[in-house]
């Protein structure tokens, strides 16, 4: 709420589209990845969280008409052997306007440290994960490491299937996935991308020790997800524990324009880093900073159903 307060008294800045959290902003005390589609949606509003986004977009809606609010949920492990929800879910006004379950763990989700989580089918062609921006752009709501499963709108080879090793059978019981199994998730995947091509891409991302450490994802996450989908901006947001970046150039965890050859250089990506336009730190009672505020201004453009039919063409080359 202070985040959002010290928003909406910069009257200065020009009309707000979204506002993006980090992965893991709130967590909730039980999984609702379970549950149908609207029984997600029903769960989730009954949260205190819940209730908390809905009061902040409210505000939020006060001085930037139609903005959303864009909030990752992380939702405590179903058991010692089943790991719980990461969600990115969006407010506008008041209301629920977008709800999505990562698809894509990594491998520190289901190495056995922690309890394996567990993907969805139904995830991997969730509609739900779609939103539409005040400006009529469509926005892609990504939970944290789905920017790296992203890149498999290109080809299946720049997914991580390896990492999924838990997953909901057709009956409901949980079991580690074939390979087919994996392959048909990522068809489902793919499919829905190319069917609702996106105009920007909003990445809920958990967090990085400081500043400085977050530049593997700039190069493979972030700008590697740009590469894949035409090129458009990939906005993210994380958490860092131990400081805030120095300047708000710094970690921007952003991208656009990046071009398709990007995903060919492997461990030689650069950064193809997106500078905000402005920014701003937010301090609690002490005085102390505990959040930074970027503003991307960005030139979207329409939807590019092209790009999408060049990777077809370029991912079945590859097949031969």
């Amino acid at each position: 709420m202070r985040m959002v307060e010290k928003l909406v008294y910069r009257r200065e800045w020009p009309s707000v589209d979204a506002v993006l959290l980090p992965g893991g902003f709130f967590r909730l005390r039980n999984a609702i990845g379970a549950l149908s589609q609207d029984d997600r949606r029903s769960a989730l509003i009954a949260t205190k969280a819940a209730k908390l986004c809905a009061e902040a977009s409210r505000v939020l809606e006060a001085q930037h008409p139609t903005s959303m609010l864009v909030v990752g949920l992380d939702a405590d492990p179903v058991s010692r052997k089943v790991g719980g929800d990461q969600l990115v879910a969006a407010w506008r006004a008041g209301d629920v306007a977008g709800l999505a379950r990562k698809t894509f763990p990594s491998d520190g989700d289901t190495n056995g440290k922690l309890p394996p989580y567990p993907v969805f089918a139904a995830d991997f062609a969730s509609s739900p994960r779609f939103v539409s921006l005040r400006s009529g752009h469509r926005a892609l709501l990504l939970g944290c490491y789905d920017a790296f499963g992203t890149r498999s709108v290109v080809h299946s080879r720049f997914a991580d299937l390896v990492a999924m090793r838990l997953a909901r059978g057709r009956h409901g019981g949980l079991h580690e996935p074939s390979l087919a199994l994996r392959h048909a998730f990522l068809t489902r995947w793919r499919t829905l991308i190319r069917a609702h091509p996106p105009d920007l891409a909003l990445c809920a991302i958990h967090g990085f020790k400081r500043p400085g450490m977050d530049g593997y994802w700039q190069r493979h996450g972030i700008a590697g997800a740009s590469a894949a989908l035409g090129g458009i901006p990939v906005i993210g947001a994380a958490h860092f524990n131990k400081a805030l970046p120095a300047s708000v150039d710094r970690s921007v965890l952003a991208a656009s324009s990046v071009p398709l050859s990007h995903l060919e250089l492997g461990p030689h990506r650069p950064m193809h880093a997106l500078a905000p336009d402005e920014g701003f730190t937010v301090a609690d009672e002490d005085g102390d900073p505990v959040a930074l505020i970027r503003r991307f201004d960005l030139a979207l453009g329409a939807n590019r159903q092209g790009t999408y039919d060049e990777h077809r063409q370029s991912d079945e080359c590859a097949r031969r």
